[in-house]
């Protein structure tokens, strides 16, 4: 096989026909896969949009205006693109293509992706400042994480599912029930669950949750100092605690 590096004679114009473009293949007919392939080569790259009038579309493609509406509305129904045009074919609008279509990242695609990574990261941030949970971020972590962000999931939630699961863990450990550090992020879903089903609780209980736990937080790291045990080099736990309303404390 040759390893010779392939080079393009028309760099220009280029466009990434890979999986997205087979996909259209096998739903379009003839006619309007060519004018879906006329739209990838001509769209904007970091918007999937191609503005243009239908006249223009048709003489450029060699069609008639009918032949364009006609695979235009093929197209849309397929949910392949967007047409936004008004009644008249000389009128000016624009063809967008369905991101599950267009094989380049978005521009906003990249701002969801920011938006998410720094969700995580501060989902991060509240672990690392409990003295309970293992220092470490696993990529099943990270992909909950994610989870939780395209559900809409605030980070004031997760925040409170966090203060309860630690506190709980604290109030196990001092029963003499259970030592090991929360070694997942998956611990917390089932409280994050309890505390969407849970009515309204007044705001004061979570600065009293938190003084709560600054203090036990103190009693759990001097503990493993004089044992010579950091807390995260027991066996994390990833079970269960007994699950109850916020006024467990």
């Amino acid at each position: 096989m040759s390893t010779t590096p392939l080079i393009l004679k028309n760099p220009r114009g280029w466009f990434a026909a890979g999986a997205e473009v087979e996909k259209a293949l096998g739903v379009l007919s003839d006619g309007a896969f060519k004018l879906f392939i006329y739209i990838c080569l001509n769209a904007r790259r970091d918007t999937g949009v191609l503005e243009m009038s239908q006249t223009s579309l048709a003489r450029n493609l060699e069609k008639a205006n009918g032949t364009i509406r006609r695979c235009l509305r093929e197209i849309e129904t397929a949910g392949i693109c967007h047409a936004h045009y008004d009644r008249s074919p000389f009128g000016r609008g624009f063809v967008k293509i369905d991101p599950a279509y267009w094989p380049y990242r978005t521009a906003v695609e990249d701002a969801t992706n920011d938006t998410a990574a720094e969700f995580v990261q501060e989902i991060r941030k509240l672990l690392n400042a409990r003295a309970c949970v293992r220092p470490s971020f696993s990529t099943a972590d990270e992909i909950l994480a994610r989870q939780w962000h395209e559900r809409g999931v605030s980070l004031e939630r997760i925040e409170r599912a966090i203060l309860m699961g630690c506190a709980r863990k604290y109030v196990s450990w001092r029963n003499n029930q259970s030592v090991a550090p929360i070694g997942s992020l998956k611990y917390f879903e089932p409280i994050l669950e309890e505390l969407a089903e849970t009515p309204k609780v007044d705001p004061e209980y979570w600065g009293y949750l938190r003084s709560r736990i600054d203090r036990m937080e103190r009693l759990w790291i001097e503990a493993h100092r004089r044992a010579g045990e950091p807390g995260n080099d027991t066996a994390p736990d990833q079970g269960d605690v007994a699950v109850s309303t916020p006024g467990i404390m």
